[in-house]
């Protein structure tokens, strides 16, 4: 008896991994700037570098303005796993450290519509939505789809 408990166990463990990545994998994200934006293309380190602020200036010397979304929206904690390879929980204390350097983290807007308007605006400045709210105003640089 004490055996097909056990394996009980063991089928439900075996089927949490599947259905806790089909969770995680959630809509693909398209990394965007402005239609008119001179930035044409970025890499997952360029990414990483200019959302962790440890690049703050395009290679022509325009000053780079990182968007996010907020802390809690999915699609913010996705890309944060995704490109800077931390929950956004992590990047509070790698936050608090940067503070002290004059570092501000990049600029958080409340929703996908709010970063198209702020990128149709901003030619220096990159962010991301889901690739369904992609729309006319913007490019898209690269997409996201784990």
């Amino acid at each position: 008896m004490r055996h097909l408990g056990l394996l009980a166990l063991l089928a439900l463990a075996a089927g949490a991994p599947s259905g806790a990545v089909a969770e995680e994998a959630g809509p693909a994200i398209a990394v965007i700037v402005g239609r008119d934006s001179f930035i044409t293309r970025v890499s997952m380190d360029d990414l990483r570098e200019l959302y962790l602020r440890r690049r703050r200036v395009w290679p022509n010397g325009e000053r780079a303005i990182p968007i996010n979304l907020p802390p809690d929206n999915p699609l913010r904690e996705r890309f944060s796993r995704l490109v800077l390879g931390r929950s956004a929980q992590d990047l509070l204390t790698y936050w608090n450290a940067r503070y002290f350097e004059g570092i501000t983290p990049p600029t958080v807007l409340p929703s996908s519509a709010a970063v198209r308007a702020y990128l149709a605006a901003e030619p220096a400045a990159i962010g991301y939505v889901p690739t369904a709210d992609v729309d006319d105003t913007c490019r898209t640089l690269l997409v996201l789809v784990r």
